[in-house]
């Protein structure tokens, strides 16, 4: 008997290559190595807390991962056993999707997470590992739903939503999205659908969700997870959904205006010609619909496709409005995406399809290296900026209130580069900024002593404003005066306020 073959299998290949090109898109992120949001509370404090916001699997992975009762910094391995996730997922998604494209229309489920919005999530230290696996259990219940056999594929499904809903709720959209253009892909190949696996995966989603919004109620706690888990009163939801979509797409269309934008716009229309031509006559009909049900079907799951940008997001009364809550646009860029570029590979217009995927999947890396890099410089600036303040501040006696009045701005090339790609406005930020909770969180882990407050008083902000330009400043800096009135200590880094800035 021959020996068995050592040469690894195609899919060790496709998930080595998947994962190297993922890690080597998101390096400037791990190179700018800048605490985002609330990694300043936990590189402080190592308390978890997921658990409030009923994501109890995102607790339970990262204590495993810190052998411990508290979380420390790990940075990069979580982002990048989140990556080696996201690859396991694309690869399974590849066989579930090959019966439409042999070729490397695969490669566009990478949008997924390489995309603009979901570049937040991936600059985490701490949250990165839990959202990747919020998104890759998500695909991997669908692939699972579409491989197994029927009444295996939806408890498996069942399972891997449930798990993604326990990481990251707003990851759930990928599910049903990726679920409708692989209907939408049926269609366009069979001329049917795959009717008892696709409505068994949807009803097993639907009855996942609803499981998850009963049971989640265990979980929450604090004001901040309770009022953005409310869901809209039953009869405004219809509406309430339809606002809240419309409401994304034209912050969508004008966060990414530009060669994103027109990008994208160019790739949803030849993904669309493509269904509609197929759905027409589709090439592997045995035993199709009638071409008016086709049509009927095809246009009801593609005017229900646009709320998959939300998700389940869009009914809450409240809901998040952050880049890092909107994946299933991930979902949808990857969808319109590997169905343009099979559409390409249908009619023998392969190399043109394989630009396509060079140029958004480059294009998307290029805005990930942008923003890692505008990272990095923000942070070099603003913890110089910080680190003088607090040296000041120890210097002084003072106690009570710190009011930090005023924004720092950007550093000059986290500015030119917001300029040049405007989504990124809504990813950047500085942490010293008038009454943002987090500047003051990181003050303190530079060294700020306890004695001085966080005050977030709107009328003492106000009071301030009207009287600063006649107090006498205790110290002037390049970036910021401080000043001491009504027994508060105030850091005007607002220019009406500051009496001299070229002194450095």
């Amino acid at each position: 008997m021959p020996p068995p073959s050592r040469t690894p299998s195609p899919h060790v290949w496709r998930w080595m290559g998947a994962f190297i090109g993922l890690v080597l898109a998101t390096y400037p992120i791990v190179a700018a190595d800048r605490l985002y949001l609330d990694d300043i509370w936990r590189s402080m404090y190592g308390e978890p807390g997921w658990t409030s916001n009923a994501r109890p699997l995102a607790d339970v992975v990262m204590l495993a991962l810190n052998q411990g009762s508290r979380v420390v910094e790990l940075a990069p391995l979580p982002l990048w056993l989140g990556l080696a996730g996201v690859a396991t997922m694309l690869v399974a998604l590849r066989q579930a999707f090959v019966e439409f494209s042999y070729g490397h229309a695969w490669l566009a489920m990478s949008l997924l997470v390489l995309q603009p919005f979901f570049l937040q999530n991936l600059s985490y230290q701490f949250d990165a590992l839990p959202m990747a696996l919020a998104v890759s259990c998500a695909g991997l219940a669908l692939a699972v739903g579409m491989r197994a056999s029927p009444g295996k594929g939806v408890m498996l499904s069942a399972i891997g939503l449930f798990a993604s809903l326990c990481f990251y709720q707003a990851a759930v959209s990928v599910y049903f999205v990726l679920l409708a253009f692989h209907a939408l892909l049926s269609l366009a190949t069979h001329g049917t659908l795959q009717w008892r696996r696709h409505v068994g995966l949807l009803a097993a989603g639907a009855v996942t969700l609803l499981g998850y919004k009963l049971i989640s109620g265990w979980w929450l706690a604090g004001g901040y997870s309770l009022s953005h888990s409310q869901m809209a009163a039953p009869a405004t939801l219809p509406m309430h959904i339809v606002d809240n979509t419309l409401t994304f797409w034209r912050y969508a269309a004008r966060t990414l205006a530009g060669a994103p934008w027109w990008g994208l716009s160019a790739t949803a229309l030849l993904a669309l010609t493509g269904l509609l031509l197929g759905t027409l006559r589709p090439s592997q009909a045995k035993r199709p619909l009638a071409w008016p049900w086709r049509l009927l079907l095809m246009v009801v799951i593609l005017l229900l496709l646009p709320l998959g940008s939300l998700g389940i997001m869009a009914a809450l009364e409240d809901p998040l409005w952050r880049p890092r809550t909107f994946i299933g646009f991930g979902a949808l860029c990857a969808g319109s995406l590997f169905c343009a570029v099979a559409t390409c590979e249908h009619y023998g217009w392969r190399r043109f399809g394989v630009s396509m995927l060079i140029l958004i999947l480059g294009g998307a890396t290029v805005i990930a290296y942008a923003y890692g890099n505008a990272q990095g410089s923000q942070k070099a600036f603003e913890e110089s900026v910080s680190r003088q303040l607090v040296d000041d501040l120890r210097r002084f006696e003072a106690s009570g209130p710190l009011v930090v009045f005023g924004t720092l701005p950007l550093s000059q090339s986290a500015h030119n580069t917001v300029r040049a790609f405007p989504v990124l406005k809504k990813l950047m930020g500085s942490y010293l900024d008038n009454g943002y909770w987090w500047g003051y969180q990181n003050l303190y882990r530079l060294g700020l002593p306890q004695r001085y407050e966080f005050n977030g008083d709107q009328a003492l902000r106000d009071a301030f404003a009207n009287h600063c330009t006649s107090l006498e400043p205790l110290l002037e800096r390049g970036w910021y005066t401080l000043y001491r009135w009504q027994d508060a200590t105030f850091v005007a880094l607002d220019e009406g306020c500051r009496q001299d800035t070229s002194n450095p």
